[in-house]
């Protein structure tokens, strides 16, 4: 396994993740709607080049605000 910032992924497959768990890259919270594509975010990439976890996230003044958090991975 190996993570990496959404920046260093190809956005498509951010975009395809989403769409895969989600049915859209777009997430609507208390505080906005947010394509979550093209937040700042780490992911957690498995040796078959997938996806398997994902947390995206905004910082407004001194706060973080946690988007969207997946993990496929399952005990």
């Amino acid at each position: 396994m190996k993570m990496y910032t959404t920046d260093d992924l190809p956005k498509n497959k951010i975009i395809d993740f989403f769409k895969l768990h989600w049915g859209s890259s777009e997430m609507v919270i208390s505080s906005g709607v947010y394509d979550c594509s093209k937040l700042d975010g780490f992911a957690v990439v498995n040796g078959e080049d997938e996806i398997i976890g994902l947390i995206t996230y905004i910082m407004k003044d001194n706060e973080c605000e946690i988007i969207s958090l997946d993990s496929t991975l399952f005990d």
